[in-house]
């Protein structure tokens, strides 16, 4: 009794933005003694989908909680093969394992202007990601979350 039908909209590859930085393009601050923090990260990557494609640029100011978990915010511009612009918010929780590996669950929407876009507007997408901290690499799967409630409904 499914209810909400999950499509596959687009992959994300992404990599932190290293030029300038010595931080590799991304910094965490502790400056309170605990294991709380603030980070900031900004890189680029390509997006890949049936209807969805391009490049893109973005940035991450995530909090870190006392145990370790990230709370990424994700802020970004996708520049479409076609031209349109497509901006994108992503925000979640990131469980790192053992070997450093980050496991993300994330939520997000877009916002389009172009009218072959404009169809994002009205999404809720949920994703699944994985940070790979010694590879520089971060890959996102977003899902379109489908409402399929309504056409059950008498």
């Amino acid at each position: 009794n499914q209810f909400v039908r999950l499509e596959l909209l687009c992959t994300f590859e992404w990599s932190y933005d290293a030029e300038g930085r010595v931080s590799g393009g991304y910094v965490l601050l502790q400056p309170f003694g605990g294991d709380d923090g603030a980070a900031y990260g900004e890189g680029r990557g390509t997006v890949t989908g049936d209807r969805l494609a391009g490049t893109c640029i973005w940035s991450n100011h995530p909090r870190r909680r006392g145990d370790g978990r990230m709370l990424p915010d994700v802020h970004g511009l996708i520049v479409t093969d076609d031209g349109a612009e497509v901006l994108f918010t992503m925000s979640g929780i990131t469980v790192f394992d053992n070997g450093g590996r980050g496991c993300q669950n994330l939520s997000g929407t877009f916002t389009a202007e172009d009218e072959r876009y404009a169809w994002l507007n009205d999404l809720v997408c949920v994703a699944e990601g994985v940070i790979v901290p010694t590879q520089n690499t971060i890959d996102v799967r977003v899902y379109a979350a489908i409402n399929e409630l309504v056409e059950r409904l008498p």
